[in-house]
């Protein structure tokens, strides 16, 4: 599925410098990766990937990010996206909460457009 093909990244994650898999297909449900950042580096697993929908979790120093992606087709153009987010902080990052939940929320808003942009291209 073109959604869960981890060379598509680069069009929703314009950040996103580069990808390491570390399983032999990647996007697939258990497969892993790091995923590289301008500013940050993430460990990936994929906990289920299925055609409409994708659940990664992510993983950083003091956060973890898990995502449940559900799309469907509303019509030949339009595409229904729904995007369940879930951070679990730790640490220092679980003390700067206040300060960090307003970026968090903007970046994963930024994302999820970029994504429905994409999607609703193909």
């Amino acid at each position: 599925m073109l959604t869960s093909d981890p060379a598509h990244l680069h069009e929703w994650q314009p950040d996103l410098v580069g990808i390491t898999h570390h399983t032999a297909t990647p996007g697939a449900a258990g497969s892993t990766a790091t995923l590289r950042y301008r500013k940050s580096t993430l460990e990936e697993t994929v906990l289920s990937a299925t055609a409409g929908e994708r659940v990664p979790r992510y993983r950083t120093p003091g956060m973890v990010h898990t995502i449940a992606n559900r799309h469907s087709a509303v019509d030949d153009r339009h595409t229904l996206l729904v995007c369940d987010n879930e951070f679990e902080l730790s640490g220092i990052m679980k003390l700067g909460r206040g300060v960090l939940e307003k970026p968090l929320r903007e970046q994963v808003e930024r994302n999820v457009d970029n994504f429905k942009a994409f999607i609703d291209a193909c």
